[in-house]
């Protein structure tokens, strides 16, 4: 009977032993499977935001670009525009009222440009507007929609902006659309075959 008794109390003891360990591990399973859950919340929430904050970084980039294609191109416009208007003074060493190349903007004795500038938006060179084989000015190669309506104003793509000098009074002005001109169909393209240009 005592030996009996020892048993019992022994089995009790044990099942009091067993029952702590095997609700813990139940309890560790269960914070498991919720620290799973919170993780995979997490990620899912950083991945969100990832693509919120890269689609706002696009944005800036794009303005950004935006405005750097508006001052290349209005340097670029104001040089040879400089340029032409020496041409009264220097035209016992130059036969052209307006470059022939960009790189002409850049030379010494007078240099109306610091250097010949890349599109911003393609990074690759600007296409010429000629006359002739002469340079009255630049665009963008780009095909893009741009994002500022106030200085691009009607402009539905960036190769639709024309950075160029005014005709002389005595040929046919093209248009202007403020600082710039909106390049229309018959836009002199860079083309020296063609006395247009195109």
């Amino acid at each position: 009977m005592f030996l009996n008794c020892l048993s019992t109390n022994w089995r009790h003891e044990q099942g009091a032993l067993i029952q702590p360990a095997a609700t813990h591990a139940w309890w560790f399973r269960n914070q498991r499977g919720v620290t799973y859950i919170m993780v995979m919340f997490a990620i899912v929430l950083m991945g969100i935001s990832m693509t919120v904050v890269s689609k706002q970084w696009t944005v800036v980039m794009k303005r950004d670009k935006e405005a750097e294609l508006l001052f290349r191109g209005n340097r670029i416009k104001a040089a040879i525009e400089a340029y032409a208007a020496d041409y009264q003074v220097r035209k016992a060493s130059r036969p052209n009222v307006y470059p022939l190349k960009l790189e002409q903007l850049t030379e010494k004795p007078k240099r109306y440009l610091p250097v010949v500038y890349k599109d911003p938006i393609t990074g690759q060179d600007f296409e010429l507007i000629k006359v002739g084989a002469e340079i009255r000015g630049v665009k963008s190669r780009s095909k893009d929609k741009p994002l500022d309506m106030v200085h691009f104003k009607n402009a539905d793509t960036y190769d639709q902006i024309a950075f160029q000098v005014q005709a002389p009074a005595s040929q046919p002005a093209i248009p202007g659309q403020g600082m710039f001109n909106k390049c229309p169909p018959a836009c002199p393209q860079a083309n020296p075959q063609s006395p247009q240009g195109q």
